[in-house]
């Protein structure tokens, strides 16, 4: 149900000590993550998937990615946490995640769809792409509540001019507006990983917890 908490009891995630010696599928999809997810969801409805997710499983604590722990997740760097500090090639250090639904587990929730003129740039269909947005945004994407600092920022966008306004919506327009959040209203965050619902779960395994050393 859209609004309140309800944690998928996957029965296709496992933990990679537990897998056979040989694994024989279709498609694997190496990262669990915000592209990972939807993608094995869709092909496991033609095949038989593996996913293999180097960090571990967000619903074994959701009480660690509701939002008045967001800065917690992000600190928390220790060996099993769902953070990990890095540091990129210009020296900035920074966090990424190493968890089941990847960055979505970790950054601040704001959902907005492309432009409809990058999406007509990069060639893709528009039908398709306004149902897949939905697709995802059914499972995700929620409204959310105008607190005291959204309402400064939305009201500082209005007063410099930053025109017109168009209130709550997940298109990427001109202008000011409120767009989606990943968290509900009762403030629990909702990942890609949620995306697996979609999956065929006969023909789906996920590994956690598990190390690729090669791809060929």
């Amino acid at each position: 149900m859209r609004g309140t908490r309800t944690t998928p009891m996957y029965t296709f995630i496992k933990e990679a000590t537990f897998a056979p010696p040989i694994l024989r599928y279709d498609y694997i999809v190496i990262g669990g993550g915000s592209c990972g997810c939807p993608l094995a969801a869709t092909l496991s409805h033609g095949g038989e998937v593996l996913v293999l997710e180097r960090g571990g499983s967000p619903y074994t604590n959701p009480e660690q990615i509701k939002i008045n722990k967001f800065v917690h997740a992000l600190v928390n760097t220790s060996p099993s946490s769902f953070s990990q500090q890095f540091i990129s090639t210009d020296g900035v250090l920074n966090v990424r995640a190493r968890v089941l639904g990847g960055g979505s587990v970790l950054n601040a929730g704001f959902y907005s769809r492309a432009s409809y003129r990058y999406i007509r740039e990069s060639g893709w269909n528009e039908t398709l792409a306004k149902s897949a947005y939905e697709w995802v945004e059914n499972k995700v994407a929620f409204e959310p509540p105008m607190m005291q600092w959204q309402s400064a920022v939305r009201d500082g966008l209005l007063e410099a001019g930053v025109l017109p306004y168009n209130g709550f919506t997940f298109d990427h327009l001109y202008g000011t507006k409120v767009g989606g959040s990943i968290f509900d209203k009762e403030g629990h965050r909702h990942t890609a990983a949620d995306l697996l619902e979609y999956a065929d779960p006969t023909r789906i395994t996920v590994y956690l917890h598990a190390t690729v050393q090669k791809i060929l």
